[in-house]
């Protein structure tokens, strides 16, 4: 095909708009959702760089600021848009105070610390000694009913700052996908997390099956409006968690798959009788070494042609991602009243008396098998979570409600 003046006016003209769109941002007059501030922050950290992108709720000159051990070590402007981004460098391995937002909506301004704890090392998987444990069940992206549960049981105060103090707060995985909010909810987790943990007490988390399918680029479950913010950022969805680049995947990929708290033991799915043969530390310290192998973001990408090593290797990956009878898959406790007895090996093999999980929605938390086993996975995420109260050698065990009422189970 020969390419006349005209067709090259044409595309000249298409690749015009293209960039005018992209760097507008969400439509104006049109939108349903909220994009500014943390519903659309995307932070990268890698090479002793920040990597900033976020939007202004009309079109305006960006503002951002980042300050480091006391002082202030970047100041930009950026071109009016509605989309914005920037990248700066940062020395050593010292938390990065951010402020950002529009130069003249004063309203839209935010602010968040990167800390550089959260993505160093990795989360513990166990503790003791702990008198009160919150279990919330599959977020799935409902930011508003998570913050009014969290308030409304005094976890929160108003302003939606912990104030739970030594308490442990357990989300059971699956903060991804579905909801219309997903972004805001991981960076107020990621916030929360810090907060708690300067009054002594804990937020941790459980990796879930949604959180695996996003670091492999399977996007099924992602709703339209979370997609738009990674279409207006000019990457696909899963860019913005890469466990190796984004600050929010490197947080995420550092969290547990197993976790124990006393006599308690969490898994998002469950664990089946073959992943006895792990231990807490052997099963989370293979979880991170895969989470951080430099193709592990391709595992299930049948277009790579590349060598992928030992045949075997790969395959156990695969197994331990993807397999129904994995701690994120895992579906065999609810589906069947007849486990009893492959349960009791579980718990004594990890010496515990009880188990939680997530993963299979119920329509309240509910026990099953004797009390052995609670599931707190909910057809209207985030609306119940389970309490834990230890009192010498048992639980006390309550249904905390979204108004903040309990009951005991």
């Amino acid at each position: 095909m020969r390419f006349t003046y005209l067709h090259i006016l044409l595309l000249f003209a298409f690749l015009l708009a293209e960039t005018a769109i992209l760097s507008a941002g969400p439509p104006q007059g049109k939108r349903k959702f909220q994009f500014a501030g943390e519903y659309g922050l995307w932070v990268e950290a890698y090479d002793q760089q920040l990597k900033v992108a976020w939007f202004t709720e009309k079109a305006d000159h960006g503002f951002l600021e980042a300050w480091q051990d006391g002082r202030a070590i970047h100041t930009v402007t950026t071109s009016l848009a509605q989309a914005h981004r920037d990248s700066f460098a940062v020395s050593g391995e010292s938390d990065v105070l951010l402020r950002y937002g529009s130069v003249k909506n004063l309203e839209d301004r935010h602010e968040i610390v990167i800390a550089a704890a959260a993505i160093r090392g990795y989360q513990p998987f166990a503790f003791e000694n702990v008198d009160s444990i919150y279990a919330i069940g599959d977020v799935h992206g409902q930011y508003d009913d998570l913050l009014q549960l969290l308030q409304n049981n005094r976890l929160l105060d108003g302003q939606g700052r912990w104030k739970g103090g030594r308490r442990h707060l357990v989300f059971m995985g699956d903060l991804f996908d579905r909801g219309h909010n997903v972004i805001k909810t991981l960076w107020f987790l990621y916030r929360l997390e810090q907060e708690a943990a300067q009054q002594g007490g804990r937020v941790l988390f459980l990796l879930g099956n949604h959180e695996i399918m996003n670091f492999l680029y399977d996007d099924r479950y992602v709703s339209g409006k979370e997609k738009l913010v990674a279409q207006y950022h000019r990457v696909r969805y899963s860019d913005m968690f890469n466990p190796r680049r984004s600050v929010l995947g490197q947080w995420l990929a550092s969290k547990s798959g197993l976790l124990k708290i006393d006599d308690v033991l969490f898994a998002h799915g469950g664990i089946s009788l073959p992943y006895t043969a792990f231990t807490l530390q052997s099963y989370n310290d293979s979880l991170h070494a895969f989470l951080q192998e430099p193709e592990f973001t391709s595992l299930t990408d049948t277009s790579v042609t590349s060598v992928r090593g030992s045949a075997i290797l790969y395959a156990r990956r695969i197994q331990f991602f993807w397999n129904a009878n994995s701690v994120f898959w895992y579906r065999g406790y609810m589906q069947s009243d007849t486990l009893g007895a492959q349960l009791q090996k579980v718990l004594d093999a990890f010496n515990a008396q009880l188990k939680v999980v997530g993963h299979t929605p119920v329509k309240s938390i509910t026990q099953y098998y004797g009390g052995r086993l609670i599931a707190v996975d909910l057809n209207n995420p985030a609306t119940e979570m389970l309490l834990l109260v230890r009192d010498k050698q048992k639980y006390w065990r309550y249904r905390c409600f979204l108004r903040g009422k309990a009951e005991l189970m």
